[in-house]
């Protein structure tokens, strides 16, 4: 089994004590691509500065990547030899728009990097409405689609994540290839903005897209403390509703505040002790499709361009 997690903070959190990879945040059975996603909150911050951080987790990424030996991934090739040479891979994202505007050079900075999935906003900011504030939901402005368009030209998969559902909604009418929801769970089964209505996560699949299973509490259920039966809830709501080629991990790790489903923590592989549950529940088969087999065919067949 090679797996994939389109998401994680982990970035944020490297110091020169505490590096990239620790006991929880990759798994210690398979191997493994991981997004790595850089991450600048909008508000307080220009632009400028904003550009300025996501240079400097750039050389973070960067070297952090090379003292562990991760393969990086700029395109279909490099992902072939890391699965077939069972290397742990590494894929730059971005969370937040990181103050990227189309004309931008940092994105062309950042594109030569390995940047390969962009989401336009956290917060909200100058080129889109986050989740935030979807009772007052303004879509995508038109710097927000300008960089939409610029993007997908150069072939960065655009993450819908963290976006409004006008937002999201116009990235679906304004490209037409697909699109991701690198860590989001299901309205229907936990009724909070931060997770995709039906319609959306429906539009989002029958493209073609995988959207990620979220392990922050709050995505996962809204009337008490997460277990792993909850992410087991929203698996089964994916596979009925959208099929199994749907979903994938996207589990928000060193995002989440520390705060997990109960039965994980950070002492021990998160991914390992999710994939037992899920063993449990679907079998070898399907657990391989959710843990990996769908992030890489979507890579490998629609998305990931170098």
């Amino acid at each position: 089994m090679y797996l994939a997690d389109m998401h994680c903070d982990s970035l944020l959190e490297v110091t020169a004590q505490r590096g990239l990879k620790r006991p929880y945040n990759l798994s210690r059975e398979y191997p493994q691509l991981q997004f790595f996603a850089e991450f600048v909150p909008a508000e307080g911050r220009s632009p400028e500065v904003r550009r300025k951080e996501l240079m400097h987790y750039l050389d973070v990424y960067i070297a952090e990547r090379s003292r562990l030996g991760l393969v990086p991934i700029l395109g279909c090739h490099d992902l072939r030899f890391a699965i077939e040479c069972e290397e742990y891979s590494a894929l730059l994202a971005l969370e937040g728009g990181g103050g990227l505007f189309a004309d931008s050079e940092e994105l062309i900075t950042l594109h030569r990097a390995g940047l390969r999935v962009l989401g336009l906003a956290w917060d909200t900011n100058e080129l889109a409405t986050s989740s935030r504030d979807n009772d007052l939901d303004y879509g995508l402005t038109q710097a927000g689609r300008d960089l939409a368009q610029k993007v997908t030209e150069m072939g960065i998969i655009i993450d819908v994540s963290h976006l409004s559902d006008r937002s999201t909604a116009e990235v679906l009418e304004l490209t037409p290839y697909p699109v991701i929801a690198t860590h989001s769970n299901f309205r229907e089964v936990c009724d909070t903005p931060r997770n995709l209505p039906y319609d959306l996560a429906k539009r989002i699949t029958a493209r073609g897209g995988v959207i990620g299973l979220n392990l922050y509490p709050p995505t996962l259920r809204a009337d008490g403390p997460a277990t792993l039966d909850d992410v087991i809830r929203h698996a089964d709501y994916a596979l009925e509703h959208f099929g199994p080629s749907s979903l994938g991990f996207g589990f928000d790790i060193d995002g989440t505040d520390g705060e997990y489903p109960l039965g994980l923590d950070e002492h021990s592989s998160i991914h390992d002790r999710v994939i037992e549950a899920l063993d449990a529940r679907y079998g070898r088969e399907l657990t391989e499709r959710i843990a990996g087999k769908n992030v890489i065919d979507f890579l490998l067949n629609l998305g990931l361009k170098s």
